[in-house]
């Protein structure tokens, strides 16, 4: 498996110049010409935005696959690997973009805040012509502007189409997520059944452990921040707090039913530290839950 620091070394292993050390913008054209068909395991230290066309082979990467895929926008965040085997040369682009460019252009949405570079493959987006249009101009229009480096200008000119580039991709993620409603509706469905019958399982008793969204996502075999995103478009709530909801609601059941006290409870529910459960309860309801248990024997 390859292992890129930098972005230079990625580079010097394609025999081509760096014109940045943070940021480099290429059309696949000029680089799959050293290497048609085959991208072995790599992780990088830094990130990776690709479009591909007439794709006709596999990616792979978080452990998925998928075949014949044309005009997809996929992302892969550090430390990720990714391979890649196609049956002929693809065409598209790649951004590769390394965060610490942000701590010199502090005035562009830094890179880290995109929740769909920890999507998977499977998860990627899978983009109509309009989209791929718009894609192909954003990314053709930076990579033009990152040959050139005219002057200083430049990297902060290709981190504004690349910051538009992201923030259109959550447009049309939102749109994936409507068009494939059924999909969508049906793992979410999943989750809520998962998340009623949490604490009906006594493992989750026995182990101590709270409702979280990486065991959800780890049921239904999908990434966390996909279950949140597919959750906050189908809710209008994040996965996280809506688990949250539902612990609170769990706690007050026991609370009113129960003559168990409040370290007991949150033990129950998961919470190692009783306090972390108060501080939780509070920010719902307003009261402590001792507060509420004596609201409620009061009425």
């Amino acid at each position: 498996m390859k292992y890129f620091e930098n972005i230079k070394d990625v580079n010097e292993y394609y025999h081509i110049e760096s014109k940045h050390s943070l940021v480099d913008i290429r059309r696949y054209s000029d680089i799959i010409k050293t290497n048609p068909n085959k991208i072995e395991p790599t992780v990088f230290d830094f990130y990776k935005i690709s479009f591909v066309k007439n794709f006709n082979g596999y990616l792979e990467y978080g452990n998925t696959k998928f075949n014949d895929k044309n005009g997809v926008l996929y992302f892969v965040e550090p430390e990720q690997k990714y391979s890649c085997t196609s049956t002929k040369p693809w065409e598209g682009y790649q951004i590769l973009i390394h965060p610490d460019v942000y701590k010199k252009y502090a005035s562009e949405k830094n890179i880290n805040t995109f929740s769909f570079f920890s999507y998977d493959v499977n998860e990627s987006l899978l983009l109509t012509e309009d989209e791929q249009n718009m894609v192909s101009l954003l990314m053709e229009q930076a990579c033009n502007e990152m040959n050139n480096m005219e002057d200083d200008f430049s990297i902060p000119i290709v981190l504004s189409y690349i910051n538009t580039l992201l923030v259109t991709t959550g447009r049309f993620y939102a749109r994936q997520f409507s068009t494939r409603k059924t999909m969508c509706n049906q793992l979410a469905s999943d989750f809520f059944k998962l998340l009623k019958s949490y604490y009906k399982n006594t493992s989750n008793f026995s182990n101590n452990e709270q409702p979280s969204v990486i065991y959800f996502a780890d049921k239904l075999n999908i990434t966390p921040n996909y279950l949140s995103d597919t959750i906050r478009h189908h809710s209008g709530k994040s996965a996280l707090n809506i688990i949250h909801d539902y612990i609170i609601e769990e706690a007050k059941i026991l609370l009113i039913t129960s003559s168990q006290t409040v370290s007991e409870i949150s033990y129950i529910l998961g919470f190692e530290y009783p306090n972390y459960f108060s501080r939780l309860f509070k920010k719902k309801t307003n009261l402590s839950p001792s507060d509420f248990r004596k609201s409620v024997k009061s009425i």
